[in-house]
């Protein structure tokens, strides 16, 4: 008895809210970042952080042997 009256609520809910239709699209989206036009940017910053980590395993390797 519980759940067919727990149905009847959410099914009235459902029909209420449908006849509302979509919520207006939200012009605030937040802070957009230019990455396709500064992408040379992370590709330099990712080689010389690759590098960097290179240089420094190396260095380390060296001291040990």
């Amino acid at each position: 008895m519980a759940s067919l009256i727990y149905s009847f609520i959410m099914l009235a809910i459902q029909s209420s809210t449908a006849r509302q239709g979509p919520p207006p699209p939200n012009q605030n989206l937040g802070p957009q970042f230019p990455i396709d036009e500064n992408i040379w940017v992370l590709v330099t910053v990712g080689i010389l952080l690759g590098i960097y980590v290179v240089y420094r395993r190396a260095q380390s390797t060296n001291k040990v042997s």
